[in-house]
């Protein structure tokens, strides 16, 4: 038996976007660079979970005080990493989330942060961690995924993690024929980008996977792709192309983060 690939939704959308970010940090395992919107994001997502974590263990505190509990524990953990206007976006965040709850009455959520590992090839292991899943009104599960970018734009497109966190659920449910699939957008008042997801579409994810694992393992030479998110890279100061020459003429419309 060959050796096992390892494989994740963000390894096979950053081999997708650029091989030479692929390359530095997957292969050559090279440090990344720490940014503002990656700690608010860690922060506000350890929140939402500790929240539904104390109703999925039984606690019975009322929702403004569980948030209480929820939203020190967040703050204990990413302290020393906030700015003060990171922090005043985070409070605004949960308050949001609690006045959202508040209306909504989210008893639904069966889990957050579900870890998940699957072998799609004998030789090929896909794993990741799906934020929240739902069952909805109606009865269908609904996996949902937290994003802290400002501009929706890019995801409208981008389904493909939902699309292998419905196929998850599916490995698990195999008597269900489709799957609800939300971008849960923290900075936009927690709007839903929704999908859903038939069996047919959700069965071809292995497939897809397969051939993220063929491509990458056949890759030789890992070339650069600039574009206007190279300013954003976690590679810049080492990556060797002029990025920011290649990729000015889009730049001016980006705004992203």
């Amino acid at each position: 038996m060959s050796d096992l690939i390892k494989l994740s939704v963000s390894r096979t959308k950053t081999f997708a976007d650029c091989k030479k970010k692929y390359d530095y940090q997957y292969n050559l395992k090279l440090p990344k660079k720490i940014w503002d919107h990656h700690i608010l994001g860690s922060c506000i997502h350890k929140i939402l979970e500790e929240f539904h974590l104390h109703y999925l263990n039984g606690g019975t505190l009322k929702y403004n005080e569980a948030m209480k509990e929820a939203y020190i524990k967040g703050m204990e953990e990413f302290k020393d990493k906030l700015k003060p206007e990171m922090i005043a976006e985070i409070r605004s965040m949960a308050d949001q989330y609690l006045r959202i709850v508040y209306k909504t009455k989210h008893h639904h959520v069966i889990s957050c942060e579900k870890p998940f590992s699957m072998m799609v090839r004998e030789d090929i292991n896909v794993n990741g961690a799906i934020d929240r899943i739902q069952i909805d009104p109606d009865g269908v599960y609904h996996v949902g995924d937290y994003k802290t970018v400002r501009n929706e734009k890019y995801l409208v497109n981008e389904f493909f993690q939902l699309e292998t966190y419905a196929y998850v659920v599916y490995t698990e449910h195999p008597e269900i024929t489709k799957v609800r699939a939300s971008y849960i957008m923290l900075r936009h008042g927690f709007k839903h980008i929704t999908r859903e997801i038939d069996l047919a579409t959700m069965l071809k994810i292995p497939g897809k996977f397969i051939d993220y694992a063929e491509k990458i393992t056949a890759e030789k030479e890992f070339p650069a792709t600039p574009t206007p998110l190279c300013d954003y890279c976690d590679f810049q100061e080492v990556c060797p192309y002029d990025i920011r020459k290649k990729a000015s003429s889009k730049k001016k419309t980006l705004s992203w983060v």
